[in-house]
C-alpha cells in the first residue's frame, strides 16, 4: 500500500514539473514578453501570483540578504533549498531558480543539486558564467548531459556577465558565448548590466534565444524593452529593496512621530 501511493506520489511530482517546464517554456516564446517578479520567501511568491503574473523566479541576494547573508553563494545550499521549497510548496505558478553558479564547481555535486530542485518542482534555472567560459561550458555540459540520461527538463537561462564584468569587447564577447551556450543546449541568454537599447537590440537580434535583462532605473520600460525584442524582462533584486524600503520608512516615521499610525 505505502510502495503503491509513494510510487503515485512521486509520478504526479514528476509530471507536474514537467508540465511547469513546458509552460514557463512557452511563456518565452508567446506574442509578448515574459515579465517575471523575483521572490524571495512563500509571501512575496504568493502576492506575486496572486496579482496575475504567469511565473516567478527568485533572487539569491534578496534571498540571502533576508537570512542575514551577504549575496554570492554565502548562503549555504541546503538553507537556499529549504527557502525554495517553501515558495514552491505554496504557489502553482512555475518557478525559476537563481543558481548563481551552481553552488559548486564539482560536476557531480552539481547534478545533484538540480536533482534536488526537479524534485521540489522548479522550471528553470539561472546559471551565471562570472567564472569564464571554460568552466561555465564544462558545468552547462554537464547539466544538459545529466538531464538527456536521467529523461527530464529544465529551463537552463544562460546568465552571461561580460557588461557587469566590464570584459574587453563587451558586445563582441556576449554575442561569442551567445553561440556557444546555445550550441551547448541553452533554453534561454540572460544579459546583465545592459541598459543601452541599441546594444540590446543587436544581442537579441543577433541570437535565437529568448533574450533577458533586467529592468534598471534607466530603462524601466516595458514597452520600450519590447520593441528592443527582449522576451524575458526580470526585476532582480529591485523587488526585494522596494519592499523594504517601504518598511524602513515606516519604522522611521513611528520612531519620529511616536505613533503606530504609520501602521493602518
Amino acid at each position: 500500500m505505502n510502495g503503491k501511493d509513494d510510487t503515485t506520489s512521486v509520478t504526479g511530482n514528476a509530471t507536474a514539473q514537467i508540465n511547469d517546464y513546458e509552460r514557463f517554456l512557452d511563456l518565452h516564446h508567446g506574442t509578448k514578453p515574459l515579465v517575471i517578479p523575483n521572490a524571495w520567501n512563500a509571501k512575496s511568491a504568493q502576492l506575486i501570483e496572486k496579482n496575475g503574473f504567469d511565473a516567478l523566479a527568485t533572487s539569491s541576494g534578496a534571498i540571502a540578504d533576508s537570512l542575514g547573508y551577504e549575496d554570492g553563494e554565502k548562503i549555504p545550499f541546503t538553507e537556499l533549498l529549504y527557502m525554495l521549497q517553501r515558495i514552491k510548496s505554496r504557489t502553482s505558478i512555475p518557478m525559476s531558480v537563481d543558481l548563481e553558479r551552481g553552488y559548486t564547481d564539482n560536476l557531480d555535486d552539481l547534478n545533484e543539486h538540480i536533482q534536488k530542485l526537479i524534485d521540489i518542482g522548479v522550471a528553470g534555472i539561472n546559471l551565471e558564467d562570472s567564472q569564464g567560459e571554460e568552466i561555465y561550458l564544462r558545468k552547462l555540459n554537464g547539466i544538459k548531459n545529466y538531464l538527456e540520461k536521467t529523461h527530464q527538463k529544465l529551463f537552463i537561462n544562460a546568465r552571461t556577465d561580460v557588461f557587469l564584468l566590464k570584459l574587453p569587447s563587451p558586445l563582441e564577447t556576449t554575442l561569442r558565448r551567445a553561440k556557444l551556450y546555445e550550441d551547448a543546449g541553452a533554453d534561454g541568454l540572460f544579459v546583465t548590466a545592459v541598459s543601452d537599447t541599441s546594444l540590446i537590440k543587436e544581442i537579441t537580434s543577433s541570437t535565437s534565444l529568448p533574450v533577458n535583462v533586467v529592468g534598471v532605473p534607466q530603462l524601466s520600460s516595458i514597452a520600450t524593452l519590447t520593441e528592443c525584442g527582449v522576451r524575458r524582462i526580470s526585476m532582480a533584486v529591485f523587488l526585494y529593496r522596494a519592499t523594504y524600503r517601504q518598511l524602513e520608512n515606516i519604522t522611521k516615521d513611528i520612531g519620529t512621530t511616536h505613533s503606530l499610525a504609520p501602521l493602518f
